[in-house]
């Protein structure tokens, strides 16, 4: 299993501090944290989400690398609309760790009507623009775990 800490920073020094936290490094370790903040380029400093010294993970590798993984690797974003209808998009978005956020680049920004933050800070879109790739890696995780268990002789 994993802490999903989305829209949540850790920093360099948070790890260093607790030893025993790490983040997660691919899409099947267990017992680590996933934690990101979708920013557009060049808004890392602006968003105050992100804490200075942020590690990301990107849900498209499940790595911290600065790969920039291409929008086909994005299962699905998923949006629930007032109307209470969820909204699928695949393919929705790229991403890429960069400064301690997560680039995206969304391709209709300006529908995206929640901005708390203002412009090109996207926490509150965090789980929606990753949703299937979530979803998927959930229970990946999950198998990876119960895989490892061991399990008493019969």
């Amino acid at each position: 299993m994993a802490a999903y800490l989305i829209g949540w920073s850790i920093t360099k020094d948070d790890l260093a501090q607790y030893p025993a936290l790490r983040m997660c490094r691919s899409a099947e370790q267990t017992g680590c944290i996933v934690a990101y903040n979708s920013v557009a380029a060049g808004y890392q400093q602006k968003a105050p989400t992100i804490r200075p010294g942020a590690v990301s993970v990107n849900p498209l590798s499940w790595r911290t690398d600065g790969e920039l993984v291409p929008a086909a690797a994005n299962l699905g974003a998923v949006f629930f609309p007032h109307d209470g209808a969820d909204r699928k998009k695949p393919h929705y978005t790229s991403a890429q760790n960069v400064d301690g956020g997560l680039v995206v680049n969304p391709p209709d920004p300006q529908d995206l009507d929640h901005m708390p933050f203002g412009p090109g800070v996207y926490h509150a879109y965090d789980y929606s623009f990753f949703y299937e790739n979530l979803k998927a890696n959930a229970a990946r995780r999950i198998q990876a775990f119960d895989k490892a268990q061991v399990r008493p002789a019969q």
